[in-house]
Formats: structure tokens, C-alpha cells, sequence
């Protein structure tokens, strides 16, 4: 949490990301993707969900560039955590050597929420870390997805969700690349 005085004024600001929950991080990244608005107002609007928007209404340029700074919510560098308990229910994830070992499955799923657009990350989450106490088929659910991505929301912080989140965008690419080199060669 970050201290921000203005004009006598102490804000404060949440600029961790233990202090920031998945469905706000969803917020953050959907804001920050928007290519209809400007960076300035971008983070205005960043800083009305992690501070107030009476701080926003306030905020001079030399603070608003030391909040817009201090924000370090996502820590991709986190280690992923292998396994989650929320509500007293276990939630695994598939991990080999520190990386997501994710199934040809999952991927797909993913991509259709990623195609679809909008704020996919913590569905995508939702979808990854599955309960140890159900079978592959309730797994899959959209229902079941759903209801996991709105569990986490609120009980899961970002420095748990934004290393898998993360990651999960760095596999798609990968996998979209290796996709076209393959179809590429194969066509020659």
C-alpha cells in the first residue's frame, strides 16, 4: 500500500499485488488493452480501482506519475503455484519444471476465450486449475469454468494469477508460431 498526499490529503493506493484481487487484475488488463483511450486516461482509470476516484479527481501530473510508477501488481517473475485452496476445496495445476504443462485441450479452450476478446485471463485461470475432487468431464464445463472464474475472483490475488496468466499468453503465441512454421513446411 502506497501513501499518496495531495494538497495535505493522504490517498491510499494499492500497489502490490497481494492487495489486488483477480477480477480487479481482469479490470486492470482490459483497461490497459483498450485502444480507444489514451494512456493517461488509462491510468486514471487504473488508479480509480487501486486508489478511489476521489484521488483521481485530485491527483496532480508529478503524483500521478510517481502512483502510475509505484504500481507493481503484476510480478510475472512469481513462481506458479502448483496447487490453490479456496473455500476449502483443493485446485491443482499441471506444472513440469516450473513451466505449465497444459493439455492440446486446454490450449483450445483458451483460445477460443482469448479470440472472443474481452478480459479472458481469469476464465482462462479458472479453466487451468482444476478440482482435485472432480472428474475431466464436470472439469470442462462452461458452467463449471465460470463458476471457478467468479470463485477466484474475488479470493485469489495477483501475485498468483499474473505468472500463470502470463505464461498462458506466452503459449498461445508459441503455439500460433509453431502452428504456421508447421503448416508452412508442410505445404512446401
Amino acid at each position: 500500500m502506497k501513501k499518496i498526499t495531495v494538497k495535505g490529503k493522504d490517498y491510499n493506493l494499492r500497489n502490490l499485488g497481494e492487495e489486488v484481487t483477480l477480477n480487479e487484475l481482469a479490470k486492470i488488463s482490459h483497461i490497459l488493452e483498450d485502444p480507444s483511450t489514451d494512456f493517461t486516461e488509462k491510468w486514471l482509470d487504473v488508479l480509480s480501482i487501486l486508489g478511489s476516484k476521489e484521488l483521481v479527481e485530485v491527483i496532480t501530473i508529478s503524483k500521478f506519475t510517481e502512483a502510475v510508477q509505484s504500481v507493481t501488481i503484476t510480478n510475472i517473475q512469481n513462481e506458479i503455484q502448483p496447487r490453490i485452496e479456496v473455500n476449502g476445496r483443493v485446485y491443482e495445476c499441471p506444472i513440469e519444471e516450473g513451466q505449465l504443462d497444459i493439455t492440446a485441450k486446454d490450449l483450445s479452450k483458451i483460445e477460443k476465450m482469448a479470440v472472443k476478446g474481452g478480459a479472458w485471463g481469469h476464465k482462462a485461470f479458472a479453466l487451468i486449475y482444476k478440482d482435485v475432487e472432480l472428474t475431466d468431464t464436470e472439469h470442462y464445463t462452461d458452467a463449471h469454468i465460470e463458476h471457478k472464474a467468479k470463485l477466484f475472483g474475488d479470493a485469489v490475488n495477483a501475485d498468483v494469477a499474473a505468472p500463470v496468466i502470463f505464461q498462458l499468453s506466452r503459449i498461445i503465441l508459441d503455439h500460433i508460431q509453431q502452428l504456421v512454421d508447421a503448416q508452412s513446411s508442410a505445404v512446401s
